[in-house]
């Protein structure tokens, strides 16, 4: 997957409506971002960290809230989990930073804070999820924007807080699959696996690399990952990459035109209004194209589940929030038989669009327009399948990456194929298939028990953040099998 890359582009296309406040941005003098009315795409530190806060009369902070001076410019490195945030020590507000204060350089190096270490003049600053309204009192943030061909800055977390682990919730080819881990308050039991040792500590280690301008694959455990953005596609695509024996390939993609996020957000006194608005519009439908092989059978299967390390962001200049893309996956393997091979596409219209409109939460409609039923292929001894779930979540906010806060739209997608053994072909080869999808939407922080379980281990007992109580909608869930006989269906 190392040579799928796309040139990208943006075109903007934004509306601010600003309230009545003291002190924010949406016009007027930037505090510390040099980068204000940079073009689109920005210096590699803007690219990366997001753009400063800057203060007008159209918002109002917390009174606890400090203003770092120098925007991206005050950040000297951030660690690869996105914990810890190394700053100038002589950036304006630094000296005002304390444990409890809600510390605020950029759109992505906000939150709590917990600890404050001097590092050879600088500050090094360990930061806990905060939520937009711990960190705006009073603020309107109204938006349309075009998300087209887009120049967007795909960053890397190499060590994301809970980026794998395996689900201890079976996932059975061709039967209901319940994504485990995507109903953010209602997770199911994980083990999670331990990709690298997280320090906190500011001494020299893995760093939070530059954002780039291209799509990439990255390595999890076992597997690679590629989150891409081209000309009419919003995707991923996955693989095993372990050895030679298994091999895994998934393309889901959201099929779209005139992406559009249309974004609604009142903040008075410190609560959002109830009826709020973050919605995505433009998916015009979503394709699954899968293909798995095992030169074993059984004993080359694997499961797992993987939050990508890979956010695709859009930063923009004078904005001190950004857009950001995440995606979680999980992916189950049923083959059994040497030389197994199992391969299956499909379309979907989507109908709608997702998130949330007036405080309401969007039901769009799936319909087949290419049914992966006529598609399934393959060669097998016995049945075999393979099973997964993706998760987009589309957020437009501040904050970590473990805890990214603002809101958001979700669309989670499973799917289990299942084709019938080579040996019953002169009576019926059977094929099965399940597809369900749901959708969500908030505005606040949601973290996977995965992930907040390896926060807490990384931040100090004393450091506490508010979760938003999410739940995910179903909109469609349909399973078919053919040949209609007993053999199949029995």
């Amino acid at each position: 997957m190392s040579n799928w890359r796309r040139s990208v582009r943006l075109l903007l296309a934004v509306v601010l409506v600003t309230g009545t406040a003291s002190c924010g941005f949406g016009g007027g003098t930037p505090v510390g971002d040099p980068d204000r009315g940079a073009p689109a795409g920005g210096t590699e530190s803007a690219r990366t960290y997001g753009y400063g806060p800057v203060r007008d009369r159209s918002v109002t902070y917390q009174p606890d809230v400090v203003l770092i001076g120098g925007g991206p410019a005050a950040i000297r490195s951030a660690s690869a989990n996105g914990l810890v945030w190394t700053i100038d020590g002589d950036a304006e507000g630094a000296d005002d930073l304390e444990p409890g204060k809600v510390m605020y350089v950029s759109s992505r190096a906000v939150g709590r804070v917990v600890d404050v270490s001097p590092v050879d003049g600088d500050l090094a600053v360990t930061l806990a999820p905060v939520s937009l309204t711990d960190v705006f009192r009073d603020a309107h943030f109204v938006s349309d924007r075009q998300l087209d061909d887009s120049a967007l800055a795909y960053q890397e977390v190499p060590e994301l807080p809970g980026a794998l682990s395996v689900p201890t919730e079976p996932m059975t080819p061709g039967a209901e699959i319940t994504p485990t881990g995507f109903a953010e308050s209602t997770d199911g039991a994980e083990t999670v696996l331990a990709l690298h040792p997280i320090r906190l500590a500011p001494a020299p280690g893995p760093r939070l690399p530059p954002a780039k301008e291209r799509n990439f694959t990255v390595t999890v455990g076992e597997w690679e990952a590629q989150p891409y953005r081209t000309p009419g596609k919003l995707g991923i695509k996955i693989g095993y990459a372990a050895s030679q024996n298994l091999k895994v390939f998934i393309d889901f993609a959201m099929n779209v035109d005139n992406l559009r996020v249309r974004t609604d957000v009142p903040i008075s006194n410190g609560t959002i209004g109830s009826q709020a608005t973050f919605a995505v519009d433009g998916i015009e439908s979503i394709s699954v194209d899968v293909a798995a092989g095992a030169a074993n059978g059984a004993d080359d299967n694997r499961k797992i589940r993987v939050e990508v390390p890979v956010e695709i962001n859009l930063p923009i200049p004078g904005e001190p929030l950004v857009y950001s893309t995440t995606w979680k996956f999980i992916v189950t393997t049923g083959l059994s038989g040497r030389n197994t091979t199992v391969t299956a596409g499909g379309q979907w219209a989507l109908a709608g669009g997702i998130g949330m409109i007036s405080g309401v939460v969007q039901q769009p409609k799936l319909t087949v327009l290419k049914s992966i039923m006529d598609s399934i292929a393959g060669i097998s001894v016995g049945p075999s399948g393979i099973a997964f779930a993706v998760e987009t979540k589309i957020q437009f906010g501040i904050g970590i990456p473990a805890a990214f806060a603002g809101p958001y739209a979700k669309l989670v997608v499973d799917l289990g194929v299942t084709n019938g053994s080579a040996l019953g072909a002169p009576l019926a080869r059977c094929v099965s298939a399940t597809l369900g999808a749901k959708v969500g939407g908030g505005f606040g922080i949601t973290v996977s028990s995965t992930a907040l379980a390896e926060l807490q281990k990384l931040l100090p007992a004393k450091a506490k953040f508010e979760l938003e109580s999410e739940k995910l909608w179903p909109i469609h869930r349909a399973s078919q099998t053919l040949p209609n006989v007993p053999l199949c269906v029995g």
